[in-house]
């Protein structure tokens, strides 16, 4: 993007567009902290026995885009961690993350039979490199990977999927019901 000094310039003079961009960051650190108010009801330790809580992050330059994450067990060891992330970054939308560390016992049985596990794509990068997974697509569909295969090559399982918000209202609701379903998949891989 070449904009001229004059643009640039213009752009810091605006406060109405600062005051919008504050108001929005907000309102979305204020979502996460409703849904996890919510989640402190439910016993993350009966999900994985090292969770370290429930956690939201927020950031300004993640390639020049602000961002804000909420973490839910927060268990990033690549040997058994277990991590559900929603991310929701300006320009690209709100995702869900599913980390699962190389030997998780959840791993034994995630079947490609599992409807939930059809709706994910698998990151085929760094964890942490959202602008390869989100803006370059290195992902790729779940059921057309060999898990065992992956881990050997990756030494961890990350899931990814958009998050689609069809009203600003139901925000809080969406994301309770995407991260319950998460968990329902993950406790019902662990008790068998």
């Amino acid at each position: 993007m070449n904009l001229s000094h004059t643009e640039l310039l213009s752009i810091t003079r605006d406060r109405n567009l600062f005051e919008k961009i504050s108001a929005a960051k907000n309102l979305i650190v204020s979502v996460f902290s409703e849904v996890g108010n919510q989640l402190a009801t439910v016993n993350l330790k009966e999900v994985h026995a090292t969770e370290k809580g429930i956690k939201i992050s927020k950031g300004n330059e993640l390639r020049q885009c602000p961002y804000q994450v909420l973490d839910i067990v927060r268990d990033f060891d690549m040997n058994k961690g277990l991590n559900i992330r929603i991310l929701h970054w300006w320009g690209r939308g709100m995702f869900l993350f599913l980390f699962f560390g190389k030997n998780h016992p959840a791993l034994e049985n995630l079947l490609p039979k599992k409807s939930h596990v059809h709706e994910f794509s698998v990151c085929m990068t760094d964890r942490w490199d959202y602008g390869e997974i989100i803006d370059n697509g290195k992902t790729q569909h779940f059921s057309s990977i060999k898990i065992k295969e992956h881990l050997r090559i990756f030494s961890h399982l990350q899931l990814v999927k958009p998050i689609c918000i069809a009203k600003n209202e139901a925000i809080s609701e969406t994301l309770i019901s995407e991260i319950t379903e998460s968990l329902t998949l993950i406790g019902s891989i662990e008790d068998k």
